[in-house]
């Protein structure tokens, strides 16, 4: 008996303990605390900001090139000889002043030359002497003893002339001597400095030898290149023939030398006869005097020649310009702007012109809107960014802008229009719509009824379903409603006034077939939700219903009954405010504004509901941020949704702004389905609840 009992208890032993522990499993599971569900929280992303103002900027065209002398030449001998002395500064670098002897040449030759010359200078004058003696004598025998006239060559006039001549070929060769002797000593023409030295003591140089290269050191010249598309800011002189005096701009000409770097001022004094045929560029030619001179920093090199430098050239003055970063510019053209309500704004100007450091902008920005200078990812119109390491002033500013910031009714449309009135909320630019034109209106007030029958019930059952819906909305508006009507019930504790005809002639149990609901315009970047597709609130369990068939109106379920859920306070613990319900009090807002619509019911609980307002709101500091949606409690669908920001301070501004925003959703909702409901049955003209003809 006991071995029995034993294996009964062991077979059933394993048994017991997966029951225990499955129990144990399925009590956990159910005792579970509820898993909160909160929108997450995505802070603005900080930008830097740069404030627009409008100056007068000069432009500037910035080139590069090298310092070459403006006069350079080749010390060449003029005679032939042995060099016999070199000046201390003929070396290369050397400093020497104009006329200060380089290079000596042996003279001795020429020495020589210059006494023989003047020796044969003393002969020829010699041989004029007698000739002239001659002379007198021949003309004196003649007077004695000739008849008639004589001849030249009897009076020695030939002879001379020879000797004349012969005196004046002596003086030539004796002032030829004495230069070639002068020759010998090789002087400078200009002061300057040697560039290369070519010969040295003991060489023997030959007329037009190279003794070296030497170049004046008065000014210097750089040849500075210019591309086309930089001449406009620039007033150069132009080389015309015979013209005046033109305008030489200045030129700041900066190098670095020794790790310092130095500047050294000038002129642009022309432009080179011809445009380089490879690059297609105009070079502009640079002049800065005395470049060897000492300015006021002693440790400023001089503009030696070869020094590569930097050119700013100055040019033309843009007058009411914005001066920008370079960071500022947005491809070609644009710009992103920080609007008063901290959203971007991509911005297309005129850029007049954009260099690596700087955007000079003609048109297309006022003074004082910000421009951002910090990149972004992937920035987007209307995105909501927060100043980052702004001026307290500016910040200062843009706060006093905002609470200054006018207010007040939108104009006027002019009497018998039938468009809408645009009434825009504070500080949002959100429109709300007036009441449009009565259907009646717009639509046939009777009916012929079918013969023999009742005319509400022909009304009832002959009616397109279209028709009915369009029928419900037009009478639902102001002027149109009936003087009695028949309270249906479409939630627990609350009475909607039914206008439908057929509702009110069948009664509150009778269920009205209606036509196929039409298919919402979704924006983009929401998803389509079911049923409980949006999270549940926190602290209450996601109520279970049926969802009725697509296309079919439940029974009790009213056209324009509009339910309002709470708006959940989704800020973290520490963000919340003690002193006020947040959430409760943006309901009971959206609710009142709501209420107030014509043809409107508003119902509690959303079963009896034809469309769904709710959200949430979240806080981050004195910043608050509110998600409204409007859902179709048919399908789930999310219709639209909205997000506004505003502030603490300024809650009942920001609750004005959301009731706007949903009475303006609400009205387009309404407006969309009646408009689809006519295109899907009418065979003649008729008109939506916006007064448009379809």
């Amino acid at each position: 008996m006991n071995r029995v009992l034993v294996r009964i208890l062991q077979a059933l032993l394993p048994l017991v303990i997966l029951a225990v522990a499955g129990f144990g499993a399925l009590t956990m599971i159910w005792n579970r605390t509820p898993v909160e569900t909160l929108m997450p929280v995505v802070a603005p992303p900080g930008v830097r900001v740069h404030e627009v103002a409008l100056v007068d900027a000069p432009l500037t065209v910035i080139s590069q090139g090298t310092v070459r002398p403006r006069t350079e030449s080749q010390l060449v001998a003029e005679i032939d000889g042995r060099v016999i002395w070199v000046a201390p500064s003929f070396a290369q670098g050397g400093f020497f002043e104009a006329g200060d002897v380089l290079v000596r040449v042996d003279p001795f030759d020429y020495e020589q030359a210059l006494v023989s010359a003047r020796s044969q200078l003393a002969q020829a004058h010699l041989r004029l002497a007698e000739e002239e003696a001659e002379a007198e004598i021949a003309q004196r025998e003649w007077e004695t003893l000739g008849r008639g006239d004589p001849r030249e060559l009897a009076l020695r006039k030939p002879q001379l002339e020879d000797a004349r001549a012969a005196i004046a070929a002596a003086e030539a060769a004796v002032e030829r001597a004495e230069r070639d002797l002068e020759r010998a000593d090789i002087p400078a023409a200009y002061a300057g400095r040697v560039r290369t030295k070519d010969v040295d003591i003991g060489q023997y140089v030959r007329r037009g030898d190279t003794l070296a290269t030497v170049y004046a050191v008065d000014i210097a010249e750089i040849r500075l290149p210019l591309p086309d598309g930089e001449l406009a800011y620039l007033d150069l002189p132009m080389s015309y023939r015979g013209a005046e005096r033109q305008a030489q701009p200045d030129v700041t000409l900066r190098a670095t030398f020794a790790g310092e770097a130095h500047v050294w001022t000038g002129r642009i004094v022309r432009t080179e006869s011809e445009i380089d045929e490879v690059s297609r560029m105009v070079h502009a030619v640079a002049e800065v005097a005395d470049p060897y001179a000492q300015g006021s920093n002693p440790n400023r090199p001089p503009l030696a020649v070869g020094m590569y430098v930097e050119a700013e050239i100055g040019g033309r003055t843009a007058r009411g310009v914005a001066v920008l970063p370079r960071e500022a510019l947005r491809g070609r053209d644009q710009v992103l702007v920080v609007l008063p309500d901290d959203r971007l704004e991509f911005r297309s100007v005129d850029v007049l012109r954009a260099s690596a450091e700087s955007v000079i902008v003609e048109a297309g920005l006022q003074p004082g809107e910000l421009v951002v200078v910090s990149p972004l990812d992937t920035p987007t119109d209307g995105m909501l960014v927060q100043l980052a390491d702004a001026d307290p002033e500016l910040l200062a500013r843009r706060r006093d802008a905002a609470t200054a910031a006018p207010t007040g009714p939108a104009p006027e449309m002019p009497a018998g229009e039938n468009s809408a009135v645009a009434e825009a909320a504070p500080d949002a630019g959100v429109p709300a719509v007036e009441p449009a034109t009565p259907a009646a209106n717009r639509v046939p007030a009777t009916i012929p009824p079918t013969e023999g029958t009742n005319p509400e019930e022909a009304v009832a059952a002959d009616l397109p379903a279209w028709l009915e819906d369009f029928l419900e909305e037009a009478e639902s508006l102001p002027g149109n409603a009936p003087a009695t009507g028949t309270a249906s019930e479409t939630a627990p504790g609350t009475q909607v006034a039914s206008t439908n005809p057929a509702a009110i002639e069948a009664g509150p149990d009778t269920e009205i077939a209606p036509t196929a609901p039409p298919e919402r315009r979704r924006r983009p970047g929401i998803a389509p939700a079911g049923r409980g597709g949006t999270p549940p609130r926190r602290g209450m369990a996601p109520a279970a219903r049926t969802e009725p068939p697509r296309g079919r109106r439940p029974p009790g379920r009213m056209r324009n009954a509009l339910s309002v859920l709470p708006f959940d306070d989704l800020s973290a613990g520490g963000e919340r405010t003690p002193d006020v319900d947040l959430g409760v009090a943006l309901t009971e807002a959206v609710t009142e504004r709501l209420a107030s619509l014509p043809g409107i019911g508003v119902v509690a609980g959303d079963d009896g509901a034809t469309w769904v307002v709710g959200g949430g709101i979240q806080r981050m500091g004195s910043m608050l941020r509110v998600t409204a949606r409007l859902t179709d409690a048919r399908n789930g669908a999310v219709i639209s949704a909205v997000k506004l920001d505003g502030t603490v301070e300024a809650l009942a501004d920001l609750q004005d702004r959301v009731a706007a925003a949903m009475v303006e959703q609400v009205r387009d909702a309404i407006a969309s389905e009646a408009g689809q409901a006519g295109g899907r049955g009418a065979d003649a003209g008729t008109t939506d609840l916006k007064g448009r003809q379809s």
